[in-house]
C-alpha cells in the first residue's frame, strides 16, 4: 500500500514538474539606430513559443550601455533589483512590479544629458536640464501584471520580462523603445529618428505584409496594450473613451460602447490585419486632438512611403480587405481618417488665417510693431545646430533654411530685425497657425523673451506635480552661464493664438500669459499631454498622450482646455483680418506695458507671502520668502517686492 502511494505521489510530483514550461535561447542580432550593433539573448518559452522575453539586466545594458540592473533573489519568486540610485522588487509568483522610484529606475534620459532626471527634453543642443521639483517627493508604483495575463519568469540569477513589457515600462518622452520584428531587435536611440520603419525598413515592411500572428502572440498583446492604455495613457480631457478608461480600465470600457466588442473581437484576432483594423479602430474611440495615434500600421507605412519604399495602395491594401466582413466599420473609419486625421477640419481655418496675413515671410513691420509668423514649435535644423556645437561654437549660428521653418533661427532672426530697428517697439509672436512641436523651442522663446524657462505639469501615473526648470545658452556657447545683459531685447511682447494652437502652440501662451505677457485673439485649442511612444509585441509602434506629462499653469490647472487670451479678438465669419489690425493691436500692447510699468515690473506687483514658493531670477530656490527687496518668480509669474512682512 505505501509502494502505491509513493508511486502515485512520484507519479503527481512528475506532472508538476513536465507542467513547468521549458525554453529556448536565441541571440538575435541588434540594430541600434539604424545601425548593426552585436546580437542579444531572447528566451522564448514553450508555453509562449512566439513572444521574445529579455532578462532585465541585459535590456538595461541594451537600453544603456555600460549600465546594468543587479538581480538578488530573496525568497521564492521574490526578487530585488538595483540600479544607479533607485530599486524595485519583483514578484514572479504574484506577478508584480513594485518600486517607490519608478521614473528612476527606468531612467534613460543620461543618455540625452549626464545626470539628468526622468523628465521632458528634446536634446536641442541650446537648452539644457537644470532642476526638477516634485510634490510629494516620492510615491510607491505597483504594476499588477496578472490583471493582464503577463506572465513574470525568473531563475536563481535573473528576472525575465517579455520584451515589449519592459520597452514600454522603460518608454520616456524622448522615445527610446525597443521592438523585435521576427528576425532583429529595434532601438529608437533619437527622436528625431523614432519610427522602426526608418530604422529598419526591411524588417518593419515584413511585420507589416503579415498574414496571420500565433495565438500566444495575440493573446499576449491584448494583454500588453490593456496594460498601457490603462497605466500610461494621459487622460488629457477630451478622449471619447476617457472616462470610462478611468474608471473601469480599456477592457471592460470596450463592453460598454458602440462596435467597442467587435473591435475587442479584433484586437484578440490572429489575424494581422484583422488586429492593425482593431488598432485602427481604438484610435477613433481614443481621438483628443492629435497626440494619441493608435494606428502603428498607418505610422509605420507613411514614413515607408516618404523613404520610396512603399506606395499608398500598400499602406491601405490590408484596410481595404476588410470591406467583405466589417463594410460599416470600414466606411467609418474612412471618414474618420478623411476628416480628422488626414484632413482635419483645422485646415480651412489655418490657409484662412495664412490668407489673412499681411506677408507670405516669417517676419513682417508695419509702423511701431512686428510679427513673428510661426507656425510649428519644430522642424528643427538639428544638424546645422549640433555642427555648431561640435566645432565649439565657432562662426555663427544656423541661419534659416527654407526646409526649416520651425527652426530657432527663425524666431532669432525676428528678434534681432526687431531690436535693431529703432522704429519697432512691439514684437507680436503670431502662432495663430501652430500646432505644436517641440518643447525645447518652447523654453528658448521663453527664455529669450522673459529669462523664464520653466513649465508645470502633473504625472498621471505616479500622482506627483512636477516644476521643470531648464538652461538656456543666451550667447550660444556652450556654456549656460545665464541671461548675458547683452542678450536683453528692449521690446514690448504679446502672443497671438487661435483655436488651431494645440500642444506646444497651447503651452507657449500658457507660460507668457503666465509671466504677464498679453495674449491676443481667440481661446488656444488646448492639447496637455507630452507624446510617448510604444512598441507593440509584434515589432511595430504606436503613440498616446502620456501620463508622464500633462502640462498644467503655474496653478495646477490642466490646460487641455486651452488658454483664455488676455485680450480676445473677435473672428465671427470666419474673419481673420482683426488679427492683423496692427493700429489697434500696438495701441493695446502700449497700453497693457504702461500700465504694468507704472506698477513697477512690467507685470504685477504684489506683496511677499510667507507661505509659497520663491526663485530668485536665475531659478534658485529661496528657502522661504524673500528677506531683500527685488524682483522674484512666484507661482510661474514675476513679482515685485517692495514690503517685506
Amino acid at each position: 500500500m505505501r509502494k502505491i502511494l509513493f508511486l502515485q505521489l512520484a507519479f503527481m510530483l512528475s506532472l508538476c514538474v513536465a507542467a513547468e514550461p521549458t525554453f529556448s535561447t536565441r541571440q538575435v542580432p541588434v540594430n541600434r539606430g539604424g545601425q548593426d550593433d552585436g546580437t542579444v539573448n531572447l528566451r522564448f518559452y514553450s508555453d509562449m513559443p512566439e513572444v521574445p522575453y529579455i532578462s532585465i539586466s541585459d535590456f538595461q545594458q541594451l537600453m544603456y550601455p555600460g549600465t546594468t540592473v543587479s538581480v538578488s533573489k530573496r525568497g521564492d519568486g521574490e526578487y530585488l533589483l538595483k540600479r544607479d540610485r533607485a530599486e524595485a522588487t519583483v514578484n514572479t509568483s504574484s506577478e508584480q512590479f513594485t518600486s517607490d522610484d519608478y521614473m528612476g529606475f527606468t531612467n534613460l534620459m543620461g543618455l540625452v544629458q549626464p545626470g539628468m532626471d526622468n523628465v521632458y527634453l528634446d536634446g536641442a543642443p541650446f537648452v539644457r536640464y537644470r532642476s526638477l521639483e516634485l510634490t510629494p517627493t516620492k510615491t510607491t508604483l505597483t504594476f499588477d501584471f496578472k490583471k493582464y495575463g503577463i506572465d513574470l519568469r525568473g531563475d536563481e540569477v535573473a528576472v525575465y520580462f517579455p520584451l515589449a513589457t519592459l520597452s514600454d515600462l522603460y518608454s520616456d518622452l524622448y522615445y527610446h523603445i525597443a521592438g523585435y520584428n521576427g528576425e532583429r531587435v529595434v532601438v529608437v536611440t533619437d527622436n528625431q529618428y523614432s519610427n522602426f520603419a526608418q530604422l529598419d525598413p526591411a524588417g518593419t515592411k515584413k511585420v507589416l505584409q503579415s498574414k496571420s500572428r500565433s495565438a500566444d502572440m495575440a493573446a499576449y498583446s491584448y494583454g500588453e496594450l490593456c496594460f498601457v492604455i490603462d497605466h500610461f495613457y494621459g487622460m488629457p480631457g477630451r478622449s471619447p473613451l476617457e472616462g470610462d478608461i478611468r474608471s473601469k480600465g480599456i477592457d471592460k470600457a470596450l463592453d460598454t460602447v458602440k462596435n467597442g466588442p467587435t473591435i475587442k473581437k479584433l484586437l484578440k484576432s490572429t489575424d494581422m490585419q484583422e488586429y492593425l483594423f482593431g488598432m485602427n479602430l481604438l484610435q477613433m474611440l481614443m481621438e483628443d486632438g492629435g497626440h494619441t495615434g493608435l494606428v502603428p500600421n498607418i505610422l509605420c507605412w507613411q514614413v515607408l512611403i516618404a523613404q520610396g519604399l512603399a506606395t499608398s495602395e500598400d499602406m491601405l491594401g490590408g484596410l481595404s480587405g476588410m470591406m467583405d466582413a466589417y463594410p460599416d466599420l470600414l466606411d467609418e473609419l474612412n471618414q474618420y481618417f478623411q476628416t480628422i486625421m488626414f484632413a482635419p477640419p483645422s485646415k480651412d481655418k489655418m490657409i484662412k488665417i495664412i490668407a489673412a496675413r499681411p506677408s507670405s515671410d516669417t517676419y513682417y513691420k508695419e509702423g511701431d510693431t512686428a510679427y513673428l509668423f510661426y507656425n510649428q514649435f519644430g522642424m528643427t535644423n538639428n544638424a546645422a545646430w549640433k555642427a555648431y556645437y561640435d566645432s565649439g561654437c565657432t562662426g555663427s549660428t544656423p541661419a534659416i533654411d527654407e526646409n526649416f521653418k520651425g527652426d530657432l533661427s527663425v524666431v532669432l532672426d525676428a528678434l534681432k530685425r526687431a531690436n535693431d530697428d529703432p522704429e519697432v517697439k512691439n514684437l507680436v509672436i503670431d502662432i495663430s497657425a501652430n500646432r505644436g512641436g517641440s518643447l525645447d523651442l518652447v523654453m528658448a522663446m521663453t527664455a529669450l523673451t522673459t529669462g523664464q524657462s520653466q513649465f508645470h505639469s502633473e504625472n498621471v501615473l505616479t500622482g506627483q506635480r512636477q516644476t521643470i526648470s531648464y538652461d538656456f545658452d543666451y550667447g550660444f556657447d556652450g556654456k549656460f552661464s545665464g541671461r548675458d545683459k547683452s542678450v536683453k531685447y528692449d521690446l514690448n511682447f504679446a502672443v497671438l493664438t487661435s483655436s488651431l494652437c494645440f500642444s506646444c502652440g497651447n503651452l507657449l501662451p500658457s507660460l507668457m500669459k503666465g509671466l504677464g505677457v498679453p495674449v491676443f485673439g481667440e481661446r488656444s485649442g488646448g492639447g496637455a499631454c507630452a507624446v510617448q511612444q510604444f512598441a507593440t509585441p509584434e515589432g511595430l509602434q504606436y503613440q498616446l498622450s502620456s501620463a508622464r506629462a500633462r502640462l498644467t499653469d503655474a496653478n495646477w490647472q490642466n490646460i487641455d482646455s486651452g488658454v483664455e487670451p488676455t485680450y480676445t479678438i473677435d473672428t465671427s465669419n470666419d474673419n481673420y483680418a482683426a488679427f492683423y489690425d496692427v493700429p489697434t493691436i500696438s495701441s493695446i500692447i502700449k497700453k497693457d506695458a504702461a500700465e504694468k510699468s507704472e506698477q513697477g515690473t512690467g507685470i504685477a506687483t504684489v506683496t511677499a507671502a510667507a507661505d509659497g514658493k520663491w526663485f530668485t531670477l536665475d531659478g534658485r530656490r529661496l528657502a522661504g520668502r524673500p528677506t531683500k527687496k527685488g524682483v522674484y518668480i512666484r507661482n510661474g509669474k514675476t513679482c515685485v517686492v517692495k514690503r517685506l512682512q
